[in-house]
This record gives C-alpha cells, sequence and structure tokens, in this order.
C-alpha cells in the first residue's frame, strides 16, 4: 500500500463518499474512475481494503463495512484523520506506532512524513484537550498489545487534576509535559509560587485506594535530585467522593527510598499510599 499521506486519506474518506452515492463494483470504479478524491483510483481502494472500510454484497457491489462507516460518520475533516490514523495503526501495526508509549514527541520524530502531515492535520501534533489526550493513549495502548486502558485513565484523571490545582494555587497556567514524553522524570512543570517562579517539577501519582501502593522509578526519583525544586502529588480518586491530594516533597519521600549495596541497583520501589494518609486534603477541584 502507498504511504499513508493527507492526499491518500482524503481519497479514502472521498470514496467512501462516492460509494454512498453511488454503488460500484471493484471493476467499475478502476475502469470507469482514473482518479478518487485526487488520488488514482487503485491507491483509494487499496487503502479502503487495507483499513477494513468495504464489504462486497452478494450482487458485487462495494459498501461501507461497520469501520467504514465510523470513519463517514465523524463530525468533521479533523475527527476523520484522528480515526484513519487510528484504523491504520490497528491494521497494519507500524514500526513508528511502537514508540508511541514515549509520547507523541518521540513518534513525531521517528513517523514518515506522511504520517506526520496527517498528524498535524489531525490536530494531534499539539494540544491537551481531552480528544488529543485519548488519541495518544490509544495509540500508547495499541503499541502495548492491549485495550484495557484504565489504569492509564486514572493516571491522567490524577494529571489533569495536579493542572487545575496549580492554576488555583499560582494563578498560572502549568505546562502538561507528560503527554509530550515519559522520559522527563516528571509530569507538570509549574513555578514554586505566585510571587516565586522558580521552576516547579511535579511527578503525579493516581490510585483509587489508600489502600494501594505508588510505584516510583530510579528515573523519576532522580528527577527529584535534580530539579531546582520537586514535589510528588499524591492523589486518591474514588467514584464521585472528592479528590484527595497529598503533596509530598523530596525530602519526605527519601525516607522510603532503597540504597544501593553491593553490585545491586535499585530501579523501581512499590511505598504504600498509608505512609502518607496524615497528609491527603479533599479538594474541590
Amino acid at each position: 500500500m502507498a504511504p499513508l499521506s493527507p492526499g491518500l486519506a482524503q481519497s479514502g474518506l472521498a470514496l467512501l463518499d462516492l460509494l454512498h452515492r453511488m454503488p460500484l463494483s471493484a471493476p467499475d470504479l478502476l475502469s470507469g474512475l482514473a482518479k478518487v478524491g485526487g488520488m488514482p483510483s487503485p491507491a483509494a481502494l487499496e487503502l479502503s481494503q487495507t483499513l477494513n472500510w468495504l464489504v462486497v454484497t452478494d450482487t458485487g457491489m462495494l459498501k461501507a463495512s461497520p469501520a467504514g462507516l465510523r470513519v463517514a460518520a465523524c463530525e468533521h475533516y479533523e475527527a476523520a484523520l484522528r480515526r484513519i490514523v487510528t484504523d491504520y495503526a490497528e491494521a497494519l501495526s507500524p514500526d513508528w506506532l511502537q514508540n508511541a508509549p514515549w509520547g507523541r514527541s518521540r513518534v513525531l520524530s521517528f513517523c514518515p512524513v506522511g504520517i506526520h502531515q496527517v498528524m498535524v492535520e489531525a490536530g494531534v501534533a499539539s494540544g491537551t484537550d481531552d480528544e488529543v489526550v485519548a488519541f495518544w493513549d490509544h495509540l500508547a495502548a495499541l503499541a502495548r498489545g492491549r485495550r484495557d486502558d484504565r489504569l492509564l485513565e486514572i493516571g491522567r484523571r490524577g494529571e489533569r487534576l495536579t493542572l487545575a490545582y496549580e492554576q488555583a494555587r499560582t494563578g498560572k497556567e502549568a505546562r502538561w509535559v507528560a503527554i509530550d514524553s515519559n522520559q522527563d522524570g516528571f509530569d507538570v512543570l509549574s513555578v514554586r509560587a505566585k510571587d516565586d517562579l522558580t521552576p516547579l517539577s511535579i511527578e503525579v501519582k493516581t490510585t483509587t485506594s489508600v489502600a494501594g501502593g505508588l510505584h516510583l522509578t530510579r528515573n523519576e526519583w532522580e528527577q527529584a535530585l535534580d530539579s531546582i525544586a520537586h514535589v510528588f502529588h499524591i492523589w486518591i480518586v474514588t467514584g464521585s467522593v472528592s479528590p484527595k491530594l497529598a503533596v509530598i516533597s523530596a525530602e519526605a519521600m527519601e525516607d522510603h527510598i532503597p540504597a544501593d549495596t553491593g553490585a545491586g541497583e535499585w530501579r523501581e520501589v512499590l511505598i504504600p499510599i498509608s505512609e502518607f494518609g496524615e497528609l491527603f486534603v479533599a479538594q474541590g477541584v
């Protein structure tokens, strides 16, 4: 199949629209139309077949499959492009998809030019609105070979809560670092206070139960040590109950960090949430 590009994506959408208005067989399409949506008709047909957008009726006519109908029903062009990219990723599992768990910037750096341009036109190359975040989380879930992204959704909720909390606390919009890369060792970049613009890095941990534990990686801990100012936000989110937040300094967290001994080197530590029980405060965000 030809590499995905905005032009090829548009031709696939044009083919779905054409078949909705004018039933055609594959031979009639290829012999009767040189181009569909500005691209050669064989390319449009191959894309649609590869992405499972078409089925053939008992009479040999092409028509949209449920997947094709979902694309055609998208409310606007950006939404259609996002659906096309996810369908493409699901159908072909391209090499660039494996970068998705490491964040958006990693994908954009390694994907082909055509895919990059589709991402730009789809409105997902920047921004942090709900649909954009859901798009990247879905690609990350695909790359991990799983569809159950419940834990990821819980984590994103905590990050959003931190963004709102920091906005209220400082009067300034914090930067959502984790949406672009999860290799920085922290999730949100804020400032110390309204009158102190010293950068404050924040690692966000989210759980649904005080009986749980937080996993802290060595990279996250070393980032805490290297930062000028760093805190950990631990959120407990349970149903409709107001979320609770504990703000933990690096100094307080240090009491729970293991030490390397002999030839051993720790990589991740599990710390019981209950260790910080007295620090949790219900939030109205």
